[in-house]
């Protein structure tokens, strides 16, 4: 912010101030007001901002400068383009391999592609204490470069996990959940079992419902490819994801 954002905050201030003295309706004269200290503050910020931008030496005047909300904001845009841009070449390179997904509930539809996926075997740690045994994981994830369109939603990312992972068979996430509250096994969260429609989590993304409230929730391994059941619940509403990847 330079001395023509200070002007502007003068107008802003100078304009609010108007609307205060020949308005005639409370609720806009208390606005104006409210607008007049947003704008007092904003000038004090920058008046002391700009000050020891002048007086400091240059290395420490520097740091002032990046602390700025607007020089900040404007690296995280850059970091976010970026990771955006790392993203999109990591999928690129990444092998397509068939996914099939079918949506039910307060959404609809179904999707036949191929498209980027990996899988990875995060073998159990070393016990650390007298508790349950750590848990080793099968995670298997479907990126897209862009969101894809699944019926009356998207998708951009599902992420499939099976905790307790031993290999090939059907497992109960419902019964393992319980299993990790009840302190039979390790205890776990399902934070790698979601359906993502946008090109990263917000409050639409649904994450497994393993209350069993809605349902059953399962992922049966196979050679080289995850078939599962899950009701799925985000901040907005809630699904049944049904399907198959092929991640190996």
């Amino acid at each position: 912010m330079g001395w023509k954002d200070i002007a502007k905050i003068g107008r802003d201030w100078a304009e609010a101030k108007k609307t205060e003295l020949l308005t005639t309706d409370n609720r806009t004269r208390e606005q104006a007001r409210a607008a007049q200290e947003d704008a007092d503050r904003a000038a004090q910020r920058e008046a002391g901002t700009s000050l020891l931008e002048g007086v400091l030496p240059p290395a420490w005047a520097q740091r002032v400068t990046d602390a700025r909300p607007e020089n900040r904001a404007a690296r995280e845009e850059t970091a976010r383009q970026r990771e955006a841009a790392e993203r999109r070449q990591r999928l690129q390179a990444t092998a397509g391999a068939p996914v099939s997904l079918e949506v039910s509930g307060d959404e609809q539809g179904t999707l036949v592609a191929e498209l980027p996926v990996t899988g990875e075997e995060r073998p159990a740690e070393p016990p650390y204490d007298d508790g349950p045994a750590p848990l080793a994981w099968l995670v298997v994830r479907v990126e897209t470069p862009d969101p894809v369109p699944l019926g009356t939603t998207a998708l951009g990312e599902l992420s499939l996990a099976v905790p307790g992972h031993t290999g090939p068979g059907r497992y109960d996430l419902v019964d393992l959940m319980r299993r990790g509250e009840a302190g039979e096994i390790e205890p776990w969260e399902p934070f790698d079992l979601y359906l993502c429609p946008a090109d990263e989590v917000d409050d639409r993304t649904w994450y497994a419902d393993l209350s069993g409230d809605a349902g059953p929730a399962w992922i049966e391994v196979g050679d080289g490819v995850v078939t599962f059941d899950l009701p799925m619940q985000s901040a907005v509403n809630a699904v049944r994801v049904t399907g198959s990847v092929r991640w190996a």
